[in-house]
């Protein structure tokens, strides 16, 4: 586990890439369901959604990122990086979520979030979409500016969808 958690943070710093990742498609779920209860502490951190809205929140998200990973690894003809690219995501989202929550819970804890915890917090937001960007060009086999291109075309997406079948969850919080 040890290993792992090196590899991740290794790939924050973009030492590593997807393709370092073990195939591991049991390891994958177990990744999944630590990244979906994470997301659910993060999320219950931030808004005033139910239960039922957060998990939609978070299942829309995942089906956004994993569809439109799936969908161009397929037209690359590239599925077989599949379990390693969706791994280096997931891995990425825990690791930062979990730098993340310390800023959350002040937040939470003050009734309103500082604006110098909302700043630290776009950092952490932004950092992520460089590393999915990176992950992207290496998973996907193009340049570093379509990578960060389809990380943030996806960001944007994702917001359109949840805004779309979910408007209430764009209100809260």
């Amino acid at each position: 586990m040890n290993a792992l958690l090196k590899l991740f943070a290794r790939l924050c710093v973009f030492r590593s890439g997807p393709e370092d990742m073990p195939y591991i498609p049991p390891l994958l779920a177990l990744m999944l369901a630590a990244w979906l209860a994470l997301q659910m502490l993060a999320a219950s951190l931030q808004s005033g959604l139910s239960l039922a809205q957060m998990v939609g929140v978070q299942l829309i998200s995942l089906t956004v990122l994993t569809g439109a990973t799936t969908g161009v690894l397929g037209f690359k003809q590239l599925l077989g990086r599949w379990v390693q690219t969706m791994m280096a995501l997931l891995g990425v989202d825990i690791l930062l979520t979990l730098v993340a929550l310390p800023l959350l819970v002040i937040g939470h804890a003050m009734g309103g979030t500082p604006p110098f915890v909302d700043g630290l917090y776009l950092i952490v937001v932004s950092w992520q979409l460089a590393i999915q960007s990176f992950i992207f060009h290496r998973a996907f086999a193009v340049g570093p500016l379509l990578g960060l291109a389809l990380a943030f075309g996806l960001l944007i997406l994702t917001f359109m969808v949840v805004s779309g079948v979910m408007p209430e969850a764009m209100q809260a919080g």
